[in-house]
């Protein structure tokens, strides 16, 4: 079965920064084109970007710091879309003193005074401000976050959740989500974004089940439900420790519109371990704990071809890409895995591939055929 090249990057056990120093940039890029494609209409296009995280902006192992890199992407985007135009930057870290440093490293940068926007540091009470009455405007904005790190975060995560609907980055280890539900109380933040009830639920599945893996992914699943129920996309990547059945890092994207949530799908598609049929796990450094127990999987070609069989009034006369647009969201099937499905399909005699031009029957299922149901 084939699948998308894959990267090595996980072989190795990684921090939080070097994560987020592989990703983020690269998936910040790959928003700002959903972003903008969305806003074409727009003479005057706004998004916003901020990283809670940020660092001081020195260099990480000769490479740029991830401030430095996203500032790199917009001073010398060289597409269509001139990003030094678009793009408002916020920046911030758990220690103030790192802060400032960063403040002063970005300034030296040889293009500081050509950016049209410059970076905002979120130590000031002028800039908290700045940032309130954008995100009140409904910018389109990328949070960079840890959700169980320090209380300014937090707070940024509880009333994107409760207001501002913003698209979430989100890296966080097990031990910091265990602390934050654990330590929760009645009047703290994290009772706002969990919910008292989903707190007790949490507290009294522990209590019952002893096995640490099962309480992992039970707070993870209540985690990820606290966005389902306020309609967001969530997609999920489990990174675990190399050659060990342990959990080293969960990233999170969570965002209201499907495009961005395709775009990290996609980023993350050459990061992730595969099933034997070519379906991925989206996970790293899992595939050896799974695949003794294929019939466990809960996306497979085999369950992908009984779902389509039975979507005819949703799916008949539409072409595979419209299928699997919609069809993919909040699933780990990817595009290939639809066209596998559909010849399955095609050969049972459920479905024919029609050709979107001559509208004949084709021979053979393509990607752009269209779908009619027998």
């Amino acid at each position: 079965m084939s699948t998308a090249d894959t990267n090595d990057f996980f072989i190795e056990q990684r921090s939080s920064a070097e994560i987020k120093s592989e990703l983020l940039n690269e998936f910040f890029k790959a928003w700002c084109s959903a972003q903008l494609q969305g806003q074409r209409y727009k003479s005057n296009p706004v998004l916003a970007f901020i990283d809670l995280y940020a660092g001081d902006g020195k260099p990480e192992d000769g490479k740029p710091a991830t401030p430095v890199r996203v500032l790199n992407s917009i001073f010398g985007a060289t597409d269509k879309y001139n990003l030094n135009k678009v793009v408002r930057t916020f920046f911030n870290d758990e220690k103030k003193t790192v802060t400032a440093r960063l403040k002063d490293n970005l300034q030296q940068l040889p293009y500081y005074e050509e950016l049209q926007h410059k970076p905002v540091l979120l130590h000031e009470e002028a800039s908290l401000a700045s940032l309130a009455k954008l995100l009140g405007n409904d910018v389109p904005t990328l949070l960079y976050l840890d959700p169980f790190g320090y209380e300014f975060s937090q707070q940024l995560l509880l009333q994107s959740v409760r207001r501002w609907g913003l698209d979430l980055f989100m890296l966080f280890t097990p031990a910091k989500l265990r602390a934050a539900v654990q330590g929760a109380t009645d009047d703290s933040i994290m009772a706002d974004v969990f919910g008292k009830e989903r707190l007790q639920k949490i507290r009294e599945f522990c209590d019952r089940y002893q096995d640490a893996g099962q309480r992992e992914d039970f707070m993870v699943d209540q985690f990820e439900d606290v966005f389902r129920e306020k309609d967001y996309k969530t997609f999920r990547f489990k990174i675990s420790l190399p050659k060990k059945n342990q959990t080293s890092h969960y990233l999170f994207f969570v965002s209201k519109n499907d495009a961005p949530y395709m775009k990290m799908k996609e980023l993350m598609l050459m990061y992730s371990d595969y099933q034997e049929d070519g379906v991925p796990l989206f996970g790293a450094n899992i595939k050896h704990q799974l695949s003794l127990f294929q019939e466990q999987y809960r996306y497979s070609i085999k369950n992908l071809i009984t779902d389509l069989a039975g979507k005819r009034a949703y799916y008949h006369n539409l072409p595979i890409d419209s299928i699997y647009r919609h069809h993919n969201i909040g699933t780990n099937y990817i595009r290939g895995n639809y066209k596998e499905a559909l010849e399955a399909l095609k050969a049972k005699g459920v479905v024919e591939a029609i050709n979107p031009v001559s509208r004949q029957p084709m021979r053979k299922v393509s990607f752009t055929s269209i779908i009619g149901y027998k």
